[in-house]
């Protein structure tokens, strides 16, 4: 079985953006058996901010829009990983049950780390009664 994952980067390397900074995400294809992994698409957030949006928690002022289409734009992953995230979008991603993942490592680190966590996770799922 696969799921898959969004991620913010940079670089291609890192997970080293903040949530506000995000101009794309990177979708990634994850392998649970292995925790192989592969590059699935760049998807553009296409936002234009406005200019009385409520400052998030960070200081930034992506507003609520941001944040929706941030979620639009990674509904069909089950885990978005970030650097850092305020605490009202990581909710809206939660709502849209994108779990959502302050993970400033490189990526092969983070989904090492990601999918030993959703192995772990699933297998106690099948033994609860």
């Amino acid at each position: 079985m696969s799921y898959k994952i969004a991620l913010a980067s940079s670089d291609g390397q890192t997970i080293d953006l903040h949530f506000g900074e995000i101009t794309k995400v990177s979708v990634y294809e994850v392998k649970e058996e292995d925790g192989s992994f592969s590059f699935i698409e760049d998807r553009k957030i296409e936002y234009t901010p406005d200019p009385d949006a409520q400052s998030c928690e960070g200081g930034c002022s992506c507003g609520k829009g941001f944040s929706e289409k941030v979620a639009q734009s990674v509904k069909d992953c089950t885990y978005f990983l970030v650097a850092k995230i305020g605490n009202r979008p990581s909710r809206m991603l939660q709502e849209n049950n994108v779990n959502c993942i302050e993970a400033p490592y490189s990526i092969s680190q983070a989904v090492e780390k990601l999918n030993r966590y959703y192995v772990l996770h699933k297998k106690r799922e099948e033994h609860v009664f």
